[in-house]
This record gives structure tokens, sequence and C-alpha cells, in this order.
């Protein structure tokens, strides 16, 4: 819609923005929401340009960049992804619980595939999953997947085989966050373009802070009511949350109806002429390939190396505190300075916080005090957290920027399917170089390391590709 900039304030502009939505003549219903007209102007900008992230797409729409019903999508988003992926921050606790109760008779890479399974089929399922928000918009997918989510983390503290965790934990609440990841991340897309990082960052804070909340609640919990009532109460928890989410995510731009090739992933899409797609999703694989590692053993190596118990489940939760802001405050750079820019500089600082503040005091001969080690790893949790906080924020706006928003959850299910495999292999991989160490973790950080430092590098070259060498250009 045109707005006249000389003669509305923000508020007016936001409120006739939600108003509009809503009712504009001609417009076609999409769950409350009017179907965009084509190249309207964007706070004032005419022609719809997409402030000053350069785009390498032809998006024939524009955005509303803010009002309330942009907003509640964000809000919405941020209670789906804090239910949704929540537990995937929440991984050391529950791995290291079983492994030392109803799995102490399996060696660690062994129940490392449980929660590797289920990040695998989290992102694996967004194959389906993107095209269908494509084709239906939020609402069905969302509603499935808070039912099937809620229904295992009851089910979860009746678990004591491990093929019982397998179905339960891996395949059934994999399943149910997978529907509660596309739909939140592409929603706010449709609402945002030239504020997508800052917007998606601050709906990824919620699965941050659900990585504060959960450890803290089950560790509360568990020694009072016991381990089945502890999975209860987050289960609540989840469901408080996943409510908001079935309220106020919405979709607006048209929807296409899906065909038998929608379903597929799209491997096309990597045929853009010069490569950057692909190696974006290289760059991806490698970051998730890493991403998960600290989260599912820092817990583990804090009490091999004599820390208590106690604060080696808080350590989780101080890393994911500073992951909060690690979310909200480089999307915000990333809108300003540049989307690649931001997440190859995060991903190179991720490698170096393994190999200058992990990597030492693993391998300091004679080994450190317990006290020490407590000292370092809240640095390094600190650190990590800061700066991988970003990692999975600015996955949507980095994808977003190669293609089409009307395509994006086909792009983004299609980059996934490789990237799930990833998120399948590493944690196991980890595990069995913790085994072959003989228990030791250095093994496990030079992979994590090397790992973000691959993806640094994936998309630094993107960057190149598309607007060259100079330290200057804004991508």
């Amino acid at each position: 819609m045109h707005q006249n900039a000389d003669n509305s304030s923000p508020v007016g502009e936001d409120i006739k923005d939600f108003t509009s939505e809503k009712g504009s003549p001609g417009s076609t219903p999409d769950n409350g929401s009017a179907t965009p007209t084509h190249k309207r102007s964007i706070d004032g900008q005419p022609g719809g340009e997409a402030g000053h992230i350069p785009s390498t797409n032809n998006d024939e729409y524009t955005y509303p960049e803010g009002g309330l019903g942009a907003w509640l999508t964000v809000f919405g988003a941020w209670c789906g992804l804090a239910g949704g992926l929540g537990l995937l921050n929440t991984v050391a606790t529950l791995q290291n619980y079983v492994s030392t109760h109803q799995l102490a008779q399996y060696p660690e890479s062994t129940v490392g595939w449980i929660f590797s399974i289920q990040a695998f089929i989290v992102f694996f399922c967004g194959i389906q999953i993107g095209p269908a928000f494509d084709a239906y918009g939020p609402r069905v997918l969302v509603f499935t997947g808070s039912v099937l989510l809620v229904v295992a983390m009851m089910l979860l503290g009746e678990c004591s085989k491990y093929w019982h965790f397998v179905l339960c934990y891996s395949i059934l609440s994999g399943v149910g966050s997978s529907l509660l990841v596309t739909p939140p991340l592409a929603s706010v897309g449709h609402f945002f373009n030239r504020r997508r990082a800052f917007a998606t960052g601050l709906a990824m804070t919620g699965p941050a802070l659900g990585g504060v909340i959960f450890p803290l609640v089950f560790r509360a919990v568990y020694p009072a009511l016991g381990y089945a009532w502890a999975c209860r109460v987050l289960g609540f928890i989840i469901l408080f949350l996943l409510i908001f989410a079935n309220m106020f995510l919405r979709s607006r731009l048209p929807r296409s109806k899906p065909s038998v090739k929608d379903v597929l992933p799209d491997f096309t899409i990597y045929l853009d002429g010069d490569g950057a797609l692909a190696l974006c999703g290289a760059g991806l694989f490698f970051m998730e390939l890493g991403l998960f590692i600290p989260l599912a053993y820092i817990t583990s190596y804090c009490i091999a190396n004599g820390v208590s118990n106690e604060f080696s489940y808080q350590i989780l939760s101080i890393l994911n505190a500073a992951s909060v802001v690690g979310r909200g405050v480089p999307g915000l750079l990333a809108d300003r300075v540049g989307r690649y820019n931001t997440n190859a500089v995060m991903l190179a600082c991720c490698s170096l916080t393994n190999f200058l503040i992990w990597l030492p005091i693993t391998l300091m001969k004679p080994a450190p005090s317990s006290s020490t080690i407590k000292g370092v790893m809240i640095f390094y949790a600190v650190a990590f957290g800061l700066f991988s906080g970003s990692n999975l924020s600015l996955i949507g706006p980095c994808i977003g920027q190669l293609c089409e928003t009307k395509h994006y959850g086909r792009y983004f299910a299609t980059v996934y399917v490789f990237t799930s495999i990833a998120a399948l292999i590493g944690i196991p991989i980890a595990g069995q170089l913790v085994d072959v160490a003989g228990g030791r973790y250095w093994g496990l950080i030079v992979f994590t390391g090397a790992s973000y430092m691959a993806s640094a590098v994936c998309m630094g070259i993107v960057r190149i590709i598309r607007v060259g060498k100079s330290a200057r250009a804004i991508f």
C-alpha cells in the first residue's frame, strides 16, 4: 500500500498496514490477510526496494515490514519455535540423563543416535513440509505438529528401553518438531524482506530461551517428582507455547496448488548458473555438522572432568542464555551490513571459540583443576552461545536472498535434504571420537571447529560470487 511518509506517524503506519491487509478492496482472504499487490512501496520507498540489502531474485511482492499483524506473526513464530526447537537445545540434559540411567549399558555413540535421528527428522521432513506450506499455509501443519510433540513428551516419561526412545523421542517428537520449524520461519518471511534477518532472529530467540528454561525445569523437577513427571511438566510448558503459535501464525502471499513434483526435492534449484545456492547448502551442511555437538556434549564433558553435576546441567542454560542475545543482535546487524557478511564472520568466530578456548583447556598437561575447567567452560559457553546464536536464525534470510519469497518453502526444504544428513551423523561421529580417544574430548572439539571453519569459507565464497571481493560490499 502507498503511504505518505510525511503525514503519517510510525504507529499510524503500523495500524494502517494491518487494517489494509485485512480488508483492502479487491483482496483475496488468506486466513484473514490480504493477497499483496505487486510492486507496492515499502515504508514509503517506491518500487518495492528491499532496503539496502541487495537482492539477487526477482521477487514481485512487497511487504508490510511491521504492523500489528506482522509482529503477532513473529510472536506466534517465537512460541512455535520455542516449543519445536527448544528440545534440540536441551539435548545435552536429556542425553546425559538417559545415558546414565535407563540406557547406562549402551556406549555414548549409540545413545547419541537417538538424538541425532530426531534432529535429522526435524529437518529432513521439510522436503514435504515446505511445499505444503506454500500450498496450504501454516495452520494445519502447526496444529498437527503441536499434537504430535505434546503427545511425544507425555510418553517420553514412560520410556525405559532403547527402542522406546527411538520411537517416542526420535520419530514422534522429530516429526512433530519438523512441523514447527518451516511454517513459522516461512510465515515471518511473508511479512518481512528488508527487516527479515532481524524478524527471523527475534523469532529464533524462542528456541534459545527454551534451551535455558527446559534444562533448569528438568533438573529441578526430576529429583522431587521423578523422571516421568519431569517430562510431563516440559510437555505442559510446550503445550502452553504452542497454543499461541496456533493462534497467531498466518501467511499472506498467494498460495499455489501442490503437485507430485511439489513434494519431491527440486534439485534443479542448484542450477543457478554460478553455484551460489550449492555453496550455501554446503555451508549449512558443515554448520549443522558442528552445531549440535557442543549442545550434546558440554554437560558430559564437564562431568567427566570433575565438575559437579549441578553445574554441569546449568552450563547448557548459560550457553543458551547467551544464544538469546546471539540470535537477536546479529539479525539486526545482518539487515544493515549484509546477511552473508554477518553469517560468515559469526561462523568463523564459532570455529575460533572451539580452537582457542575449549581445545587448549582439554589438551593442557597436567590436567587442570575442576574449578579451572568450570571457569573456562563458562567463558566458552558465553562466547559460543553469542556467536552460534545466529547459526539457525540467519539460515532463512540467507536462503531467501537467493530465491523469490513465493518459492521459499521449496528452496528451504530442498537445501535441508542434505543439511539434515549432517544433523543425523554429527552427534554419533562426535561420540565415536570420544570413545576412540579413550574418553577424552579433543577429537570432538577439533571436528567441531573444522566443521565451522568449512562453513564460514563456503558462505564467504557465496558472497564473493555475488558481489565480488570488496570488503565494503553489502550482501
